[in-house]
């Protein structure tokens, strides 16, 4: 669904991107990390048709953005950095504006994006009196009243509240199901939690390019922690297959914390033994180490 080969864009003397090459396939969530000034926007715009690559290629669903830009861009949602919108209109006002740009929406599909998004009690306010979290909310849905089967997203999370940020990966993975959805990010948390794959840029170059599945699973042990009472030790934790170690290390009132280590998805094993101990679980985190050490590795020029 979206393709870039060999992007390559200057800016005189700077080369912001170079020679970038990769392919996202219908069903997946790919996240775009990089430090600031690595590439990431200059490569979405590249793909959205907004900048025009010295050279390479973009295409949408197959279809070359360059040379064939409307039917590519019928099938995009862009939301840009900053999630511009036309702060004079309410948000029911601009949706239709949007939606008019397209031709043949009609209104159902309008209050429906306005209710995926959020925004179904926000219809009438005017959009340069909201909050930044949803003036987010009001780009995300112009991006997708057209029901695009590609989504590109800037920095899509900026401004929402971890209640919000909750909502909208829900929403991703919805949105996931029959499109391919390209973000980027510099939060690793958010991109553990919500996509497939990950794409890692730095000075312009694309680094690497893995699913969150493999790198998990090259990654050894995954290290999680637990909130629980009733349980006068660690040793039914540790008596799991698969768990390595499980200690004790704090309290609070009846509350354990014990934190542990495995080697596979122990999650639904650790309910089950504090269950059959008699003990209540309040809290089960797990980290993503080896999500941040690997993109750690990558940026340094240690991993491939």
């Amino acid at each position: 669904m979206i393709r870039a080969c060999h992007l390559t864009k200057r800016f005189g003397s700077l080369t912001a991107v170079e020679d970038v090459s990769f392919e996202l396939g219908r069903g997946r969530i790919a996240g775009f990390l990089g430090p600031n000034g690595a590439g990431k926007t200059t490569t979405m715009r590249m793909l959205c048709g907004v900048l025009e690559p010295c050279e390479g290629s973009a295409t949408i669903g197959g279809i070359d953005v360059a040379t064939d830009p409307r039917a590519a861009h019928a099938m995009l949602g862009w939301l840009p950095d900053g999630a511009p919108a036309c702060d004079e209109l309410r948000v029911a006002e601009y949706l239709r504006f949007r939606a008019g740009l397209y031709g043949g929406i009609g209104r159902q599909r309008v209050q429906q994006v306005l209710g995926e998004c959020g925004l179904g009690d926000m219809t009438r306010r005017v959009i340069g009196q909201l909050s930044r979290g949803y003036r987010q909310r009001v780009a995300l849905a112009a991006a997708l009243v057209h029901d695009p089967s590609v989504l590109v997203l800037d920095e899509p999370g900026t401004g929402l509240d971890p209640v919000q940020q909750k909502a909208f990966r829900a929403l991703l993975r919805q949105l996931a199901e029959d499109r391919a959805i390209l973000f980027s990010t510099h939060q690793l948390g958010e991109a553990a939690q919500v996509c497939d794959d990950l794409l890692v840029i730095g000075n312009g170059r694309l680094l690497a390019a893995r699913s969150v599945e493999s790198v998990r699973a090259g990654a050894g042990d995954v290290s999680f922690e637990i909130e629980v009472k009733g349980l006068d030790d660690a040793a039914p934790i540790a008596a799991i297959p698969g768990v390595s170690r499980a200690d004790v290390r704090s309290t609070d009132g009846p509350w354990s914390c014990i934190r542990c280590e495995a080697s596979s998805d122990v999650r639904e094993a650790v309910f089950q033994a504090v269950s059959e101990a008699g003990g209540s679980l309040r809290r089960l985190s797990t980290d993503d180490y080896s999500l941040d050490q690997w993109v750690r590795e990558v940026l340094a020029g240690d991993a491939v």
